[in-house]
């Protein structure tokens, strides 16, 4: 279907109010289901700052009290078992039964405290009300868990993980402890056993949100009291959301459980024992911007049609002198070529026209004046094609004389390389462990320069280099070349003087002046300790450091004088590695090394 610009102009006044409504939709929107979230992010934090505050704490307290009461008794601290008195588990001494029986008062009116007893120091009696026969005869309270820690935290209130008490009662208890002290001497340890369904009682009827629930859960995820009895010491760890509590005090934050489902997972530590105080507040984020999300669908509809009306009147204003436009120009494409744009509004369209007139009038006087000049540009054509067949013929010409000096060029080459082979082959001709050496030595470096993208003149230079790096051998008489033993410090000198005799022999040969650098410097050192001049890192040639490396490796994996068995590869290579960033440049070595990995 063919958008005419009435409808485009619709269209697009549409798009443009639609996606500004759309725009400012979304951000409400969002903005509005964030103020939702930290609102109830709040509200779930102070919710459960009050429940520890007003229920768990106050309970907490009053057993501490309760602790510290007896730990402070003086029948407690004064205690010592009778003489011949054996050690009591199951039963209280006379002499104690007066405390004892102070004890079962108070569990009477607390049926959540299981026991109250004392662990007496002297022989690992327990003394507890009520009694129980089911404990074991071998029982020694020093060696509980209650017992230690209280002990260990000297003179401070204990509180335990839930644990399966001694006996054979199946109670699950959590026991608050304190040591008691003598002067300084450890008598023993007070402890009230207290139920673990007393802190789901605490919790059960405590309402969290309108479908929240509390828990208490030790840092091993295991629930210690949930408002549902049956999930009571089932483990949380798997819940992806758990794992982040451990790593602060208290917090709040949303997070998905393991159906998928928005929760909102509010948390604070019990100082005392670690447990974390949690509430879970379910998230149906969708049901609730209901409302939000129908109101701001609603406005955009209305804006689309107000919008709809108010595009289409603004189309038919603008559009009308593009139509007188449009029509003008239909009667031009027919060869109607007098006629002019009649536009009276009083804006730019009425420019527009005028400058529409002006352009018809130019091209009228264009059209006349291009036929005066075609004929003109016809006999130009006729003149351009006859030169274009002599630039034709001159262009076949050049690319004959082009492919002739090619040849030629390649032949000087050629003839290069043959007199640098035959001066290479003369160096070898005075040293027979060197022969084929140049060569070798010419086939590493242009790999290597190959290897680090080097141009074909650099090459060229390299090529040269390598083939004749040694000729200043010929200086050097042939005893010392190829002694066998150690050379003299001043035989060393001799040697080492062969880049300078190389340097002079080759100075006035033109064509080998870069490859004479080269040759000069390539016993140069990468930290600078080479001869002769002592140069170190970017003060060298780069190709004189990589005939350096390839130099370096022929000689190791060759017969010499010095040494009758040549290196392997590998063992060459480790050579290579430790010479790195020392003797040779580091990025060559790396490069070189591959290179002969891959071969």
């Amino acid at each position: 279907m063919k958008l005419t610009i009435r409808k485009k102009i619709t269209v697009m006044v549409l798009i443009l109010i639609l996606t500004l409504v759309s725009t400012l939709g979304i951000i409400v929107y969002r903005y509005s289901k964030e103020i939702l979230i930290e609102d109830t992010k709040t509200k779930s934090l102070n919710t459960i700052n009050n429940i520890n505050d007003y229920f768990l704490k106050n309970f907490m307290r009053d057993m501490e009290q309760v602790v510290n009461y007896w730990a402070q008794d003086e029948d407690i601290i004064n205690y010592r078992n009778m003489p011949n008195q054996p050690k009591l588990v199951r039963d209280i001494p006379e002499h104690f039964q007066y405390v004892a029986d102070q004890w079962g008062g108070y569990i009477s009116v607390n049926p959540d405290v299981a026991w109250i007893y004392f662990g007496v120091q002297e022989d690992g009696s327990i003394l507890l009300n009520p009694l129980d026969p089911t404990m074991p005869e071998d029982y020694d309270c020093r060696e509980r868990d209650w017992y230690l820690s209280a002990v260990d935290q000297d003179g401070k209130v204990i509180w335990t993980d839930p644990y399966l008490d001694a006996g054979e009662t199946g109670e699950i208890v959590v026991t608050v402890a304190k040591a008691v002290k003598n002067e300084n001497e450890l008598v023993g340890v007070i402890g009230i056993d207290i139920r673990l369904n007393k802190f789901t009682e605490i919790i059960k009827n405590l309402v969290f949100g309108e479908e929240g629930h509390l828990m208490l859960v030790s840092n091993n995820g295991d629930i210690y009291a949930h408002q549902d009895e049956a999930k009571v010491l089932e483990n949380l760890s798997e819940e992806a959301w758990f794992n982040e509590l451990l790593l602060n005090d208290t917090g709040v934050n949303l997070y998905k459980d393991l159906d998928d489902n928005d929760i909102i997972v509010t948390y604070l530590t019990i100082p005392e024992t670690q447990w974390k105080l949690i509430g879970v507040t379910p998230l149906n984020i969708n049901e609730i911007m209901i409302p939000i999300r129908n109101q701001v669908m609603g406005t955009a509809l209305i804006s689309f049609i107000i919008t709809l009306f108010l595009g289409y009147g603004l189309s038919l204003i603008l559009t009308k002198p593009v139509e007188e436009i449009m029509s003008t120009i239909n009667k031009i494409s027919i060869g109607e070529m007098g006629v002019r744009v009649n536009i009276k509004s009083r804006d730019e369209f009425r420019i527009l026209g005028e400058k529409f007139n002006e352009m018809i009038f130019e091209i009228e006087s264009l059209l006349k004046e291009r036929s005066l000049h075609v004929g003109e540009l016809t006999e130009k054509n006729k003149e351009i094609m006859e030169q274009n067949d002599e630039i034709l013929a001159y262009s076949e010409q050049t690319e004959a004389m082009n492919r002739e000096l090619s040849n030629l060029v390649g032949e000087i080459r050629n003839n290069y390389l043959s007199t640098v082979k035959a001066l290479a082959n003369s160096i070898e001709a005075n040293d027979r462990y060197t022969r084929g050496h140049c060569e070798r030595v010419r086939n590493y470096a242009l790999e290597i320069a190959n290897g680090m993208g080097f141009g074909k003149v650099d090459l060229n230079n390299l090529e040269f280099a390598s083939l004749l790096h040694d000729i200043g051998k010929i200086g050097i008489t042939s005893e010392i070349l190829n002694k066998e033993g150690k050379l003299t410090f001043d035989e060393c000198q001799i040697v080492k003087s062969h880049p300078q005799i190389a340097y002079d022999i080759l100075s006035d040969v033109d064509f080998l002046k870069d490859s004479r650098e080269i040759i000069y410097q390539h016993h140069e050192r990468f930290d600078g300790n080479g001869y002769p001049r002592g140069l170190k890192g970017d003060e060298m040639h780069s190709s004189a450091k990589i005939l350096a490396v390839a130099d370096a490796y022929d000689a190791m994996t060759s017969t010499r004088p010095y040494r009758k068995t040549p290196l392997t590869k590998e063992a060459a290579i480790k050579q290579l590695q430790k010479g790195r960033g020392t003797q040779f440049d580091p990025t060559i070595v790396d490069v070189f090394i591959l290179i002969l990995l891959n071969s």
